[in-house]
């Protein structure tokens, strides 16, 4: 394990450097104009930052030291999905965008969510980060609040999230059986 640490030192330090300028965004100062994406752009930067950690060579080292890797993971997946949650959140902060932006970009974000969900589970075989990933679409989509029934993109949305949850989950399964 020593011998991956220094592999694994520098994304994580520069994940926990993003991470806390991702906090320090969260100021007033920071909700007009251009400045309501530089979370985005933080919190994206920590899941760069986690995607660079080695997770492949740290797959091979021995099954107890590797269970050391899972939180990171989880963090990454956490991550990535959380700059898709700002993204979203930013654009919905701009009173001039239409509704029909809003809904293409919350269903680019699902469909991409599970894009990376599936990719970078297999790529890495990452089972932590699928099922991070899976996690995180089957509560948006458990808190969207808005009726189904009268609304057609919030069907097809949370059709979306479930769907990308499962395929996710799925995924995650498959590499810990494979």
């Amino acid at each position: 394990m020593a011998s991956i640490l220094p592999q694994v030192t520098v994304p994580f330090v520069a994940a926990n450097l993003t991470q806390s300028l991702w906090c320090a965004a969260f100021r007033p100062s920071y909700s007009q104009g251009w400045h309501k994406y530089v979370s985005v752009m933080m919190l994206g930067s920590t899941a760069y930052s986690l995607s660079l950690i080695p997770f492949v060579d740290l797959a091979t080292t021995t099954t107890t030291s590797s269970l050391y890797w899972i939180p990171l993971a989880m963090h990454f997946g956490w991550t990535t999905a959380a700059t898709l949650v700002n993204l979203n959140g930013s654009l919905a902060m701009n009173y001039d965008v239409q509704e029909s932006t809003m809904i293409a970009a919350g269903h680019a974000s699902s469909v991409l969510a599970t894009a990376l969900g599936v990719g970078v589970t297999l790529s890495y075989q990452l089972p932590a980060y699928g099922l991070t990933i899976a996690w995180a679409l089957a509560a948006c989509a458990k808190g969207m609040r808005v009726s189904t029934a009268e609304n057609v993109g919030a069907k097809i949305q949370k059709g979306l999230l479930t769907m990308g949850s499962i395929v996710s989950a799925g995924t995650a399964i498959y590499t810990l059986v494979v």
